[in-house]
């Protein structure tokens, strides 16, 4: 067999993201948030609303957010280097374990002062408050719509944390506005900061589930969906395969799963072992989707492993 210079001879997975529909919806949303924060910190201010406040610093959070997912996404379209051989997607990861740890600590502040406020209740202009949450309300519910139009296109970690995030602000604006209709006709404004505390429960799961999501594949554990042993007992039922070891699953990021094992065939013959490997490769493709997969041969005579079997592959490839 002759050595090709092909490039269609050797398969690679390039380790990049092209994710134009992220990145279009991520920046719509980011100068959407940008103006309507600014808007909310002022009615917050001028109607000292502790719900409208809460929901102006989680806004604030949201353009911090979005701007680090438009950021992680940017350097996920880059090609790798050689020193970054799977290039740059585990950052997107990275921001959104820090996006999920924003949203924890901020509905912890949040409860901090609703509780505050339960403690020390103050007057609030109930007609403010209705104006800027009910401006808040249609901003988030157009933002939601966004994003999960987005989402069914292109499933990105960064774009699902800001969806957690303008779904606690949708829940905040329609808090507010209960709040708004139960203090103008009932005079009780210890609601403003009952439901803020609510909403900030709401908050933190969102926060948990962003974190929890991005922790598992920061500890490089096997990805929701797949089961080692079934995928070892698959590859051991290749004829010629003793056993696999060494076996490691893990992801990238999301949708971009790697494996690498370590198969032990049972003969030194190259050209047998080389289609063994093709063959193994192909089915982890097809049946689970891992289409980077690194899986090295072994021999249960380790001491005649060195010169014989390298001669064969040597003898293949000349």
């Amino acid at each position: 067999m002759r050595r090709t210079s092909s490039p269609e001879y050797f398969h690679h997975v390039e380790h990049l993201k092209e994710q134009s529909q992220s990145k279009r919806t991520l920046w719509i949303s980011l100068f959407i948030t940008l103006f309507f924060t600014i808007v909310e910190v002022v009615g917050g201010i001028l109607s000292n609303s502790l719900a409208l406040l809460s929901d102006s610093m989680h806004m604030l959070s949201d353009v911090l957010a979005l701007g680090l997912s438009m950021i992680a996404i940017y350097f996920a379209s880059k090609k790798p280097t050689s020193n970054h051989t799977f290039g740059f997607l585990r950052l997107e990861i990275i921001a959104a374990f820090l996006n999920g740890l924003a949203l924890i600590i901020i509905s912890i502040g949040i409860c901090y002062e609703g509780i505050m406020r339960m403690i020390h209740p103050q007057v609030v202009d109930v007609k403010l408050m209705l104006i800027i949450s009910t401006i808040g309300l249609i901003v988030n519910i157009v933002l939601t719509i966004v994003l999960m139009r987005s989402l069914k296109g292109e499933d990105n970690i960064n774009v699902q944390s800001a969806l957690w995030h303008f779904i606690g602000d949708l829940l905040n604006s329609v808090g507010v506005i209960v709040a708004v209709a139960i203090i103008y006709f009932t005079g009780w404004i210890l609601i403003d900061p009952i439901l803020s505390i609510l909403i900030s429960i709401i908050i933190f799961r969102g926060g948990y589930k962003i974190v929890r999501n991005a922790w598992v594949i920061l500890m490089e554990r096997v990805p929701e969906g797949y089961n080692s042993d079934e995928i070892i007992a698959d590859i051991k039922a290749f004829d010629g395969v003793i056993d696999v070891h060494e076996f490691h699953l893990w992801a990238i990021t999301t949708e971009h799963n790697s494996i690498t094992a370590h198969v032990v065939v049972d003969t030194l013959d190259g050209i047998r072992n080389y289609e063994l490997i093709n063959k193994i490769s192909k089915m982890l493709e097809e049946k689970y989707e891992l289409g980077h997969s690194t899986l090295q041969i072994e021999h249960l005579q380790k001491n005649n492993l060195d010169e014989p079997y390298f001669d064969n592959i040597k003898k293949e490839v000349e």
